[in-house]
This record gives C-alpha cells, structure tokens and sequence, in this order.
C-alpha cells in the first residue's frame, strides 16, 4: 500500500503503477478536494497517468458546494479516469443526476468515469482504462 494519507476522517494512498484510492468515511466535503487536488497535482510531477479508486462504503455523499464546483467544473481532479464502487442508492442517484446535468449543460468531463458495486470491479474496470490508454498510443 505505501505511504497512506489521512484527510480528515478519510484514507488515500497510491498503489503503483498509476493508481490512487480514496476511501471515503462521511461527507466528501470542500477540505478534502482540496487537499485531494494538491495530493493529486504533486503526484502528477512522477505519475503522468494517474487512475482513481474510491471506495465509497463509509461515504455519506458529497457536501453542497462540492457538488456544485464538480458540476461547473468536471476535471477538478486531474484523473485520467475514475471509478466509484460501494455508493449507496441515493449516492448514486445523485451522481448520475449531475453527469447528465453537467452533458446537457455542455460541461462533458474528459475523465472517463463510472460506479460499479465492488471493488473487483473497480480493478477490473481501472485496468481496463489503462490498456485502452496504451493500446491509443501505440496506434
């Protein structure tokens, strides 16, 4: 696992090759994107590529002017993808809500993102991403 930060109540930590977690405990507030985007922009500096994992398990959504900042401006966190498993229903529902208000509203992220139910899946997925990104450059 390597170096683990806690933010607050929640947990990340980098596992190579390109990948970042988050597991979530609460409220995924402004404090924390913002101290995620730092995190995330230092390792950017070694890790061109980097893959995002949250688990959502402990998650009990996402605070007013997150959700606002995330749906004027999807790529906030400079992924290059991101996948969320163990959300609950309304978690989940307010997320699709946003992705389609932010396409109507002309604001389509460029991170690929999606929800899945577990964490093989999230892996599975993630891995997924990354080959795709190797096999475009290779053509």
């Amino acid at each position: 696992m390597g170096n683990v930060w806690t933010l607050g109540p929640h947990k990340v930590w980098f596992e190579e090759p390109d990948t970042v977690w988050l597991a979530t405990d609460g409220v995924y507030d402004m404090k924390l994107l913002q101290e995620m985007r730092v995190l995330v922009l230092e390792l950017k500096k070694t890790h061109p590529v980097l893959h995002h994992i949250v688990d959502a398990r402990k998650g009990s959504g996402m605070s007013p002017d997150v959700r606002k900042l995330m749906g004027e401006h999807p790529d906030t966190l400079p992924f290059d993808s991101s996948v969320m498993y163990g959300s609950s229903f309304a978690m989940r529902t307010m997320v699709n809500m946003m992705s389609r208000a932010q396409e109507l509203l002309g604001r389509k992220a460029t991170i690929k993102f999606t929800m899945v139910a577990t964490e093989e899946e999230a892996r599975s997925w993630t891995a997924e991403q990354r080959e795709a990104a190797r096999a475009a450059k290779v053509s």
